[in-house]
C-alpha cells in the first residue's frame, strides 16, 4: 500500500568509533642480559680462544642467567664500535628490553643498519653456520662446498663465527679501513690474531693466524670473500624465507624416441638463495620405484653423466626409460617427486628502551622445514564423458523449461544449444586425453518467457579428469558460485541443474480524491479540484464545511481517482477493481454506469468495476477509473470517511501471482490495496470546501479507520 495508517517515527543513533594507529611495534619482552666475552666456548682440549682483528677485538657475545654464562647462542653486533659500556668499569654487561624482528622492516621503527645494506646482511644472516642449530652439520658443509672450500678443513667453528661477524662489520663500518677494505676490486680480509686461554688459565699473547697456520688464514679469508661477495648481490626476493624450490608446473608430455620413452621436460626452478638439500624420486602410477631403470636427460636430451639432479637446478631435462621396461612392467604413467629441506632463519634484533646508545645486537636461530613437489606423466590412454544441462523453474523443479538458448564453449569449441521439451542439452563425448581440468562455460542468451535470464555473467563449470582403472574419466565437477547440489556426475556423465526465476508481475493501486461537487438548493454548483495525484503521504482529508441551514438542502458529491500502474515485469490486467463505501457516503448508479454492486463483506458495502479488464497493461504503464459518492445529509452524519478501494481480480499470460499481494483479501500493507480520506463539518457560514491538513487527531484518525474498520466493526 503506498501509505500507512499508522506512523511509525524511527530514532536513529549515529555511533562513531576511532581507530587508535598503534605506532610501536616492537615487543617488550622479559628483560634480557647480553655480555662481551674476550675468550669463546671452551673447545674439547678444554682451552678458550679470543680474536682480534689487526688490533681490536672480535668479542663473543653472551647471554646471563645470575652468573652463568650461555656461548651457545649466535649473536652478532650490528655495528662494530659503538660500544658495550656500563657503569661498572671492566664489566662489558647490558640488559636489554625491547626486540623487533629484524627480518621485517615495517616492525621496526628506525632501521638499525643503512637502508643500502639492509638486504645484504639479511643475506648473511640467513646463511650463516649456527653452531647449536639442529641443522648445523648440513649447514656448515653447505656453507663450505658454495665458498669453494674442499680437501682437509682447517677451519674451527669459532673461526667462522668470527668470520661471520667480519662480514657483517664490512657493511656496517665502511669508514674504518680494519672492517671494509677492498683490494683489486674484491674484499680483503685484515691480519686476524688469536690468543688461547689453556684449562688451566694460562694465557698466551696474541698471534697472527696466517702465521700459525697459512691455509687455516686461506680459507678464513675464502669464506670472508665469499659471504661480502654473495650479500652484496642479494635483494629482497632473494632473501625470501620459503621453500627454495619448486618444479615448473608446465605438464611434461610422454613421447616415443626410438626404443625409448623420453618424459619431459622437467624443470626445478630456483625461487631464492636458502640453502636446501634435494631429492627426487621416480615411481610408476602404483608407487614402484624406478630407480636404476631411467636415465637423466639434458636439455638437448643427450645422457648426463657427470652432473647430480642439484647441478640441474634451473635447466631443463628429461627421463629416458627402456620401452621393454613400460611393456613389461605395464607402466601407464610416471610420477616424478621431488622432496628436500631448507632451514628457516629467524633474526631478532635487541635494543633498549632507555637507553639508545646501546650496541645493537641480533640473534639469530634456525628450523628446519621441508619441501615437496611433483607432478605425474600418463602414456597415451583415452577416454570421454558426456555433459548435461537440465533447465527447471527456480519454485518448482519438476517443471522443465523447455526453449532456453545458452552458448556453451567446451573443449571441443564453442556451439549455440536450446533446450528441448525435458529442458535438457546434452553434449556427447567429449575427449580425454590428459589428466586436469576441463572449464566448460555457460552463457544463456535467452530465457523463455515469463523467465528471466540466468545470471549476467557466464556459469563456469570445471570438470577434473583423471585415469582410472586405465582409462580416463571425469571423476568430479564444480560450478562456480552454485549450490553444490546442482552438480552430479554417474556413468561418465556430467549433469548440472541450473533454475530460471520468473519474472515478478506486480500490480499496484493508488486511490486519491480528486475533487468535491457541492450542488445547492437552487440548482447552482460549486466544484473544488483537490490537486491531489495520489503520492501524498499521508493524503490529506478532502472537507467540506456546511453551514447548519444548508445541511439538508445541498448535494455533496466526492469523485475519486483509482490508478493502476504495473510495477513488475510482466504485462497483466486489474480485471476487477473493489471500492469499498464508508458509511454516510453512498453508491448512485447513475454517476456510475461502468460500476455494479457486489455481496456486503462483513457489513460492508462494496461495488466494483471491469472497466480495465480489457486494457493490457506493460511493465511501467497506468490506468485509472472513476467513482462518485455521494454523502448522505444529515446533522449526524458528519465527520471522517474512508473510502477504501482494491483490486479483487488479476490476469496475465503465465498466471504468475502478483508477487506482494493477493486480490481481494482486503488485507492492509499490500500494494493493491489504498484508501482516500473526505470529512464534513458544520460551519457557522455559509458552505465552504477545502483540502488541508487538519488536527492530529483527524490524522490520526484518518491512519486507523481502516484498521478500525476491519478488524472492530
Amino acid at each position: 500500500m503506498k501509505k500507512s495508517r499508522l506512523t511509525i517515527l524511527a530514532v536513529f543513533c549515529l555511533i562513531c568509533a576511532m581507530a587508535l594507529s598503534i605506532f610501536a611495534t616492537s615487543v617488550k619482552a622479559t628483560t634480557m642480559e647480553f655480555g662481551l666475552q674476550e675468550y669463546r666456548k671452551a673447545r674439547e682440549d678444554g682451552a678458550q680462544y679470543a680474536y682480534k682483528i689487526s688490533d681490536r677485538y672480535v668479542w663473543k657475545i653472551v647471554t646471563y642467567n645470575g652468573q652463568t654464562i650461555d656461548y651457545d647462542k649466535a649473536i652478532y653486533c650490528l655495528k662494530a664500535e659503538q660500544g658495550f659500556y656500563t657503569s661498572s668499569p671492566g664489566v662489558f654487561r647490558q640488559e636489554y628490553d625491547t626486540s623487533y624482528d629484524f627480518k621485517t622492516k615495517s616492525s621496526m621503527p628506525t632501521l638499525p643498519v643503512a637502508e643500502e645494506d639492509y638486504n645484504s646482511i639479511i643475506w648473511i644472516l640467513n646463511h650463516a653456520y649456527i653452531q647449536s642449530a639442529e641443522t648445523a652439520t648440513q649447514d656448515k658443509a653447505t656453507l663450505l662446498v658454495n665458498a669453494g672450500i674442499s680437501g682437509t678443513i682447517e677451519l674451527t667453528d669459532d673461526d667462522l663465527d668470527v668470520i661471520q661477524q667480519l662480514a657483517i662489520w664490512y657493511f656496517t663500518n665502511k669508514e674504518d679501513a680494519v672492517y671494509h677494505t677492498d683490494f683489486n676490486g674484491e674484499p680483503s680480509l685484515q691480519v686476524v690474531l688469536e690468543a688461547k686461554k689453556s684449562s688451566d688459565g694460562g694465557i698466551e699473547d696474541y698471534k697472527a693466524i696466517e702465521d700459525k697456520n697459512k691455509t687455516r688464514f686461506d680459507q678464513m679469508e675464502q669464506l670472508f670473500k665469499y659471504l661480502v661477495t654473495s650479500a652484496k648481490t642479494a635483494t629482497e626476493s632473494s632473501n625470501a624465507n620459503e621453500a627454495p624450490l619448486s618444479l615448473n608446473q608446465t605438464t611434461p608430455t610422454a613421447t616415443v624416441e626410438g626404443e625409448n620413452y623420453v618424459i619431459g621436460p622437467y624443470t626445478i626452478n630456483k625461487n631464492n638463495d636458502t640453502p636446501y638439500t634435494l631429492n627426487i624420486t621416480v615411481t610408476d602410477r602404483n608407487g614402484n620405484n624406478l630407480e636404476g631403470k631411467y636415465t637423466l636427460l639434458d636439455s638437448n636430451k643427450a645422457d648426463i653423466t657427470d652432473k647430480t639432479i642439484t647441478d640441474l637446478v634451473g635447466q631443463a631435462f628429461y627421463l629416458k626409460i627402456p620401452a621393454t621396461t613400460i611393456s613389461a612392467e605395464n607402466i601407464d604413467g610416471i610420477k616424478f617427486s621431488m622432496n628436500g629441506t631448507y632451514r628457516a632463519t629467524t633474526a631478532t634484533y635487541w635494543t633498549s628502551s632507555t637507553n639508545n646508545t646501546v650496541q645493537p645486537i641480533v640473534v639469530i636461530e634456525r628450523t628446519p622445514q621441508e619441501f615437496s613437489d611433483g607432478n605425474e606423466v600418463l602414456f597415451t590412454v583415452s577416454g570421454k564423458y558426456s555433459f548435461k544441462l537440465i533447465k527447471v523453474d527456480s519454485k518448482d523443479a519438476s517443471k522443465k523449461l523447455q526453449g532456453v538458448e545458452f552458448e556453451i564453449e567446451t573443449p571441443a569449441g564453442t556451439q549455440t544449444y536450446t533446450t528441448d521439451e525435458n529442458g535438457e542439452i546434452n553434449i556427447a563425448d567429449i575427449e580425454i586425453t590428459q589428466p586436469g581440468v576441463d572449464t566448460i562455460t555457460i552463457t544463456e542468451t535467452s530465457a523463455p518467457e515469463p523467465y528471466k535470464m540466468l545470471l549476467d555473467e557466464p556459469l563456469v563449470l570445471n570438470v577434473t579428469k583423471d585415469l582410472l582403472n586405465g582409462n580416463y574419466t571425469a571423476t568430479s565437477a564444480e560450478l562456480e558460485g552454485y549450490d553444490e547440489n546442482a552438480v552430479q556426475i554417474e556413468d561418465g556423465v556430467v549433469t548440472i541443474t541450473v533454475a530460471n526465476e520468473s519474472k515478478i508481475f506486480d500490480l499496484a493501486l493508488k486511490k486519491w480524491v480528486s475533487k468535491a461537487i457541492v450542488t445547492n438548493e437552487d440548482g447552482t454548483q460549486t466544484v473544488t479540484e483537490t490537486g491531489h495525484t495520489g503520492d501524498e503521504d499521508p493524503e490529506p482529508p478532502a472537507k467540506v464545511d456546511l453551514g447548519r441551514q444548508d445541511i439538508n438542502n445541498v448535494t455533496v458529491k466526492f469523485e475519486f481517482q483509482i490508478k493502476i500502474t504495473n510495477e513488475g515485469e510482466v504485462a497483466g490486467y486489474a480485471t476487477e477493481i473493489t471500492d469499498y463505501i464508508p458509511e454516510g457516503l453512498r453508491f448512485v448508479g447513475e454517476d456510475n454506469p461502468d460500476w455494479y454492486t457486489r455481496e456486503d463483506l462483513d457489513g460492508r458495502e462494496r461495488v466494483a468495476t471491469k472497466l480495465l479488464e480489457n486494457t493490457l497493461l506493460q511493465p511501467g504503464e497506468s490506468a485509472t477509473v472513476s467513482l462518485v459518492l455521494t454523502w448522505i445529509n444529515g446533522e449526524d452524519n458528519m465527520g471522517l470517511k474512508t473510502n477504501i478501494a482494491e483490486i479483487s481480480q488479476d490476469d496475465n499470460e503465465y498466471d504468475l501471482p502478483d508477487i506482494d499481494s493477493t486480490p481481494d483479501n482486503f488485507t492492509d500493507g499490500e500494494d493493491d490495496i489504498d484508501d482516500a480520506p473526505v470529512i464534513l463539518t458544520v460551519a457557522l457560514g455559509d458552505t465552504v470546501m477545502y483540502i488541508g491538513i487538519v488536527t492530529i487527531a483527524v490524522v490520526v484518525l484518518t491512519a486507523g479507520i481502516f484498521i478500525i474498520k476491519k478488524y472492530a466493526i
